[in-house]
């Protein structure tokens, strides 16, 4: 019998450089697993949550079905998060300017 708990939500840790400074600060994603939305007649929802930045951001996204709603969590991430970070902030994941998302990169 396995005592392993699933994960209420998937993670990625990020690294954002700010401009003219080799600092490097970790941001947080988090994406919750797809949920029924509770308003009546209601979807799927997925909880984005951001940690990191000067203000933390948490919103749930929505989709017709379980997979909807997840994807729309993973595809607003890299949208939202140049408009999030401070001006000329640099956000890589691995080094890398694609922020792993299975999207193209807002900056990109």
């Amino acid at each position: 019998m396995s005592t392993h708990t699933p994960p209420r939500s998937l993670v990625r840790t990020l690294q954002m450089t700010l401009a003219g400074s080799s600092d490097v600060r970790d941001i947080i994603v988090r994406i919750g697993l797809p949920e029924r939305d509770p308003v009546s007649g209601g979807d799927f929802r997925v909880l984005v949550e951001i940690e990191g930045l000067d203000e933390p951001y948490s919103r749930h996204f929505h989709g017709v079905d379980e997979l909807q709603a997840f994807l729309a969590g993973c595809w607003v991430v890299p949208q939202i998060l140049p408009a999030l970070a401070p001006p000329g902030a640099r956000l890589t994941w691995l080094g890398e300017d694609d922020l792993g998302f299975g999207t193209p990169s807002a900056t990109s």
